[in-house]
């Protein structure tokens, strides 16, 4: 009776303590809030008159309204215009990238691929990795050639071509030649191809 009366105060206590964990994240967040709320208190009533200004317009202000700000947003437009006299490539900010970085990169090179319908490349990572992209594995599939690892860096379709006759000679050659390679045993127990065993046989010699 004392254990379960120890054990019953033990869960009573903890139930009470999560409780009180409770209402104090609940009190804390109330108070981000409060304070968010002052913050943006002049946002809020700034954005709360403009609203209201806004819906008291007439049609004519309205239109005036939107003239004026397609003529900020062109003017806005022209002062973000990087200075960029080299073209350099812009980065993740907008802005031309170090001319340094260009040049490690080499984005000064172009690769040029016949297979892609002649498209330029900048940069030799850019070339590499199209290998794997649908443009040049359309551009194989109009040839009738597999884009294989076979064909990794082949550009021309002269090549490509040229390859694929090689590879498919090459994979014939390995297949089983019934003519030459199929064995036959006459009569007398010798062994002989396929075409001299229906040569024998055509004679009456077996």
């Amino acid at each position: 009776a004392v254990v379960s009366t120890q054990s019953t105060g033990y869960a009573k206590n903890k139930k009470s303590r999560d409780e009180g964990q409770k209402q104090k994240e609940v009190a804390q967040l109330e108070t981000f809030i409060y304070h968010y709320t002052e913050l943006l208190s002049e946002q809020r009533t700034a954005t709360r008159e403009n609203v209201e200004r806004r819906q008291a317009r007439t049609a004519d202000e309205v239109d005036d309204d939107d003239v004026d700000d397609v003529d900020d947003n062109d003017d806005d437009d022209e002062e973000l215009v990087p200075y960029n006299p080299k073209n350099l490539p812009l980065g993740w900010d907008g802005k031309p990238i170090p001319y340094w970085l260009y040049k490690l990169h080499g984005l000064n090179l172009y690769f040029n691929c016949e297979i892609c319908g002649n498209f330029k490349y900048r940069g030799p990572k850019a070339f590499q990795r199209h290998f794997a992209e649908w443009r040049h594995a359309h551009g194989m599939r109009c040839l009738g050639i597999p884009n294989t690892a076979h064909f990794a860096n082949v550009t021309l379709i002269e090549d490509a071509r040229a390859l694929w006759e090689k590879i498919k000679a090459e994979k014939n050659k390995d297949k089983f030649q019934k003519e030459t390679e199929e064995e036959f045993e006459d009569s007398h127990g010798n062994v002989v191809s396929r075409k001299v065993y229906n040569d024998l046989k055509r004679q009456g010699l077996l």
